[in-house]
């Protein structure tokens, strides 16, 4: 049984999922096995896995009707082999040390179960299939010292790109929640928080590259205020009364925020949702 199981859903991104499987293939930890979940690609996606399925038995690919990215993962968890989980974005990157820090950092800390390293994040504008603006958001998404409630409250970037944690969680019945379209990573960390608080590990060392495109194929660029609004509206809904959930200040304030949003998107007076950063 490989140490490590990287997970990785992906749809339509036969034109970058090369660079993100190098990545894995590069860690300095060969024990792995990358589990890519196609979900349900039309382009050139099942002969790349086919042929990275002869070349290295480490990785594996299974296919499934297009369902969404959080039943991607949910099926890669099913078939997960590893001690450990970990996540990669076929869009996103490893640093070549990601999974050896982390699985290195767990062993020496046993009382601990899950991980969380720095990454780098820059937020990229496409328009026409061409770059026209990069955002480098490094220095204000990844503090030097980040505690469970500091996610919980919404104080942190969440996504699930060099998240490691050990496999026994998600055999404890931790899945993502296919009913959302976004924010489904820091659901799930809710969902960790609840039910293991005591196994959150803060790795402050950059160890994978988070890349955010808008105008793009991902579902940040297909998106309204309004939806914004109703996730976080569901999302306290669910967690409300979690214990780490007391003193957050997100609710309502962001559904107000993006409710209003939308009624000036409406009235012509704010731009589309995917050029709201770059305003």
């Amino acid at each position: 049984m490989p140490l490590v199981t990287v997970v990785m859903p992906t749809y339509n991104r036969a034109h970058m999922l090369p660079a993100a499987v190098e990545t894995v293939r590069e860690q300095t930890l060969a024990d792995w096995e990358l589990l890519i979940v196609d979900d349900g690609s039309t382009d050139g996606t099942p002969a790349l896995l086919g042929r990275w399925s002869r070349e290295d038995e480490r990785i594996r690919s299974v296919r499934q009707e297009n369902r969404g990215q959080s039943a991607a993962r949910n099926r890669a968890l099913d078939l997960a082999r590893g001690e450990y989980v970990a996540y990669l974005d076929s869009d996103n990157a490893l640093l070549p040390e990601c999974l050896e820090v982390l699985t290195d950092a767990l062993r020496v800390r046993p009382d601990k179960s899950y991980a969380m390293p720095q990454g780098s994040r820059v937020l990229e504008l496409w328009e026409d299939g061409r770059l026209v603006r990069s955002v480098d958001t490094t220095a204000e998404e990844f503090p030097p010292e980040l505690s469970l409630q500091g996610i919980v409250h919404r104080r942190i970037h969440t996504d699930m790109n060099g998240f490691l944690h050990r496999r026994e969680l998600t055999d404890a019945g931790v899945r993502f929640a296919e009913d959302i379209r976004r924010m489904e990573d820091w659901e799930f960390f809710l969902q960790l928080a609840e039910r293991f608080p005591e196994g959150f590990l803060y790795v402050p060392r950059v160890l994978y590259r988070y890349t955010q495109r808008y105008g793009g194929d991902g579902a940040v660029s297909n998106t309204s205020y309004a939806e914004w609004a109703d996730l976080f509206e569901a999302i306290y809904a669910k967690h409300k009364n979690d214990r780490l959930m007391a003193g957050q200040t997100w609710y309502p304030d962001r559904v107000t925020k993006w409710r209003a949003m939308q009624e000036k998107f409406e009235r012509g007076e704010a731009p589309p949702p995917h050029l709201y950063r770059f305003s």
